[in-house]
């Protein structure tokens, strides 16, 4: 076609003039302008198919980046929301009916253990404390006539006959009856008078008063339909903090590792503590399972309620296959990398994804150590292309 153009092009300018004007009209109208139409359009054509012959050589010549795959342990740090709870909490009640006497703490207030909250006042109870007393006196001093009355006989009857059988059986029972009475009086009433202590109302451990809820005067105690506490204790030198870790993370949490974590009231600064425990249940419904955080509030800057936000490290016990997280195609049929291999021949490989950090992804399948996958996949690329790849680690094609 280019040959034609050149040689018509050739015929027009080169040729000699020719004097006659019907001729030149002829020639124009027979030659001449059917070129003009023409030529354009081929030049056209012409290019057209030069720059199809570049794009396809361009593809051609194509390399896609690889690596070889090899082994590693991932780490990365999960978050994870819970709420700073005092390592001991307790609302503390009455175990007795009465009126509150008097309050001595209020919200706000250390307490160390056995220290002195509230005093009730019953009056019935101080009456039976001592009708209790008294009968408990009644039974002692009968038991302690009997008991003289049977160690007599018994010394008069190593006489024989002084003293006659019966007489001695009579003695020996009436003192082994007042003995168990006398026994069971001093039972109840050191029972009775063990309420009377609870009428002192004491801190079962140290920590710090976080609610009070009635004020002297207010009834108390088991007969109390409402059952409200009167104070609300809290172990703040010692926190606990509890995560739900999801099931998947399970196996690589274990007791004694470090955990930060962070508080809104403190921004931008991060505490420290240690996994202390693990439920050892799984939640059916959420499918993760209870993780105990223990930390040393010794200072007090953290206060039981808080809001926190826990970095976990995970690290996988186990090493495995880590590629670049373009290298995994995800389409509506599977998941799958490139393998290539020998004579750089494309195999779609399926495989299932890992946890992802920093670009990089761990991937399970039928894969394995050495294996040449591409970087960046694509559904473009089929199964046994042939493709030009160059080995980013060893930088050869």
């Amino acid at each position: 076609m280019t040959d034609a153009v050149n040689f018509m092009t050739y015929m027009i300018i080169k040729r000699p003039p020719i004097n006659s004007m019907t001729m030149k009209s002829r020639f124009y109208s027979i030659f001449l302008r059917p070129l003009l139409l023409i030529l354009p359009a081929a030049m056209m054509a012409a290019c057209s198919s030069s720059a199809d012959r570049k794009e396809s050589a361009a593809e051609s010549e194509m390399v896609f980046e690889a690596s070889v795959l090899k082994k590693e342990k991932l780490s990365y740090e999960l978050n994870l929301p819970g709420e700073l709870e005092g390592y001991y909490e307790t609302g503390i009640m009455a175990k007795v009916n009465g009126y509150v006497k008097t309050m001595k703490v209020d919200i706000g207030d250390r307490v160390t253990e056995g220290q002195l909250l509230a005093e009730l006042e019953a009056p019935e109870l101080v009456s039976q404390v001592s009708s209790s007393y008294a009968e408990y006196q009644a039974h002692e001093a009968m038991y302690l006539n009997t008991k003289g009355k049977y160690l007599r006989l018994k010394q008069t009857n190593l006489t024989p006959g002084a003293v006659s059988p019966y007489d001695m059986d009579l003695a020996r029972t009436n003192y082994i009856s007042d003995s168990l009475g006398w026994r069971a009086a001093k039972a109840k009433y050191e029972a009775v008078n063990q309420l009377v202590n609870y009428l002192r109302i004491t801190a079962p451990f140290d920590g710090i008063i976080t609610e009070r809820a009635l004020a002297p005067g207010a009834f108390v105690g088991p007969g109390d339909k409402q059952g409200m506490p009167l104070f609300r204790l809290k172990k703040e030198t010692v926190l606990r903090l509890h995560v739900a870790v999801p099931e998947k993370y399970l196996a690589e949490v274990a007791t004694g590792d470090e955990v930060g974590f962070s508080v809104k009231s403190f921004p931008g600064e991060i505490f420290k503590g240690r996994i202390s425990r693990l439920s050892k249940n799984l939640n059916i419904q959420t499918r993760s399972e209870i993780v105990e955080i223990e930390i040393n509030n010794v200072k007090g800057k953290l206060l039981p309620g808080m809001y926190a936000i826990a970095t976990i490290p995970i690290r996988r016990p186990n090493m495995t296959i880590v590629v670049p997280a373009t290298a995994v195609v995800t389409n509506m049929e599977k998941q799958f990398v490139i393998r290539i291999r020998q004579g750089n021949v494309v195999e779609h490989v399926d495989v299932e994804k890992g946890e992802e950090n920093k670009g990089m992804v761990e991937i399970f399948g039928k894969l394995q150590e050495g294996d040449t996958v591409l970087n960046v996949g694509s559904d473009e690329i089929r199964n046994k292309d042939k493709v030009r790849i160059i080995v980013v680690d060893e930088k050869h094609s």
